[in-house]
Parts: structure tokens; C-alpha cells; sequence
């Protein structure tokens, strides 16, 4: 028996044909992973299948009051939509037997595009939040008038990294779209960032009130913070300067 097989569900009365492929997988600050997630939620995929593996630790997953398996395979009701989300890291040394195994699967349900979303570490929020894209020319041309921006340079690794180049190699058309993500903060600026590159280069049409709610209350959080440490400084002005004269305040 292969070390990697995918699992179909018993008794799904959905499955993918010809879909668009949406990956999120463990990354920096869980930009992608937190994204597709949402799209699952929102859109109200159903899984239809999971990836067993001796390179993915042996572990389950508890949402929604349920144990599931930590990667999964998510499908729309139409079948043109589909969702691959691990939420383990995976050993290196299993990458290319798990993206090949994927792949193999993917190119039976006929998959027509897989776009892999992902995060760019950096420490802060950031003040102004675009959409990156790696993608061939073909594709560039359809991101480029969205106002999506080229990574000037990226490497993409790990299992979305793997998944990609097994596409290339297999000419199945694939990109990554990528936002900054801060890893000391939390972050729904970065998920919402790339729902809304999703809804703008794929029609998806997913709400993302909630992902707003989240990111003003995170910014009125850091207002607040920012408030309150201005007021101590404020008030510790005074003892700071007492004592001097105009002539020696400044040293």
C-alpha cells in the first residue's frame, strides 16, 4: 500500500469536476490557512475526502464538534469549486509523494486551475495591505488590472511550493497570491485581504463582514493601547520635569 492515498468519503453525494482549487496550508502567520477556512465556512463546502500519510504526524483536528482529519478535501455543491487545507505541518521529505498523490487525484476530477494562498511575514500591521501574485504571463495579464502587484522576488516552499511545481510539471495552470502578514499581531487584515483578491479575480462573492469586524476591533484594540500609553507618558511628564527651568529642561 502507497505510504500516501487519498480517502474518499462514503456516501458524498458531491464531487469535484473541473474545478478551480483553492489551497491553504500552514504558513506564515496562518494567512492562508485562516483564508480557506473562511471560504469552507462561508460558502458551505463539503468535505468529500482526506489525504492519509505517513508524512503527516498522526494527529486529528476538532472543529465544529467534530474530530476530522487534518487534511482535507472540500468541494461546492456544483463541483467547480474545491478546497485542499492542512492544518499540520508536513515533512519535508514526504513532499513529493504527497503533491504527486494530489495531483493525481486532482487531474482525474479534470482540475482546471489550483491557486495557493499564502502570507509575506513581516513584524508590524501594515499601514497600506495589496495582493501579491506568482503566476505565468498568461495569468498575469488576468491579475495585473485587479491591481494585483508581482512579487518582485518569492520562494514558495513547503507543501504549497511542492504542490505548484508538481502543476508546472504537469502544465495544469497555477499561481499563489500573497499579503503581508504580521507575525507579532494578530492579523484578519491578511485572510481578508486575499477573500477579497478571491472575489475579485474569481467571482466568489464570499461576505466578509466578519473578517472586517475582526480587523476594526483588532485596530481600535492598538488605538486603545496607543491611547492609554500616550496618557502615561503624559502624565509622567511632569515629574520627569520638575525642577528644571526653561534654561536646563533640555539637559
Amino acid at each position: 500500500m502507497s505510504p500516501t492515498r487519498i480517502v474518499e468519503r462514503e456516501g458524498s453525494l458531491v464531487s469535484l469536476s473541473k474545478p478551480l482549487v483553492l489551497c491553504g496550508f500552514v504558513g506564515p502567520g496562518l494567512a492562508g490557512l485562516t483564508a480557506v477556512g473562511y471560504v469552507i465556512d462561508h460558502l458551505g463546502l463539503h468535505e468529500i475526502a482526506h489525504l492519509m500519510s505517513r508524512h503527516i504526524p498522526p494527529s486529528v483536528v476538532f472543529i465544529g464538534n467534530k474530530i476530522r482529519h487534518p487534511f482535507r478535501i472540500y468541494a461546492d455543491s456544483s463541483g467547480k469549486l474545491g478546497v485542499l487545507i492542512c492544518e499540520v505541518p508536513v515533512e519535508q521529505s514526504g513532499l513529493n509523494d504527497i503533491s504527486g498523490t494530489i495531483l493525481d487525484w486532482l487531474q482525474e476530477c479534470g482540475v482546471r486551475e489550483i491557486v495557493s494562498l499564502d502570507g509575506i511575514p513581516i513584524r508590524e500591521l501594515p499601514d497600506n495591505r495589496p495582493t501579491f501574485f506568482v503566476a505565468d504571463e498568461k495569468k498575469q495579464s488576468d491579475f495585473r488590472p485587479l491591481g494585483f502587484l508581482p512579487a518582485e522576488s518569492a520562494l514558495i516552499a513547503g507543501l504549497a511550493g511542492s504542490i505548484l511545481s508538481e502543476s508546472l510539471d504537469r502544465k495544469i495552470p497555477c499561481s499563489s497570491l500573497l499579503v503581508h502578514v504580521s507575525i507579532t499581531l494578530m492579523d484578519p487584515g491578511a485572510p481578508l485581504t486575499l477573500i477579497r483578491a478571491l472575489n475579485s479575480a474569481y467571482q466568489l462573492n464570499i461576505t466578509t463582514k466578519e473578517l472586517e469586524e475582526d480587523e476594526a476591533m483588532i485596530h481600535e484594540e492598538l488605538n486603545e493601547i496607543a491611547r492609554q500609553y500616550q496618557k502615561v507618558q503624559e502624565q509622567a511628564s511632569p515629574s520627569a520635569n520638575a525642577g528644571k527651568t526653561p534654561e536646563n529642561m533640555y539637559g
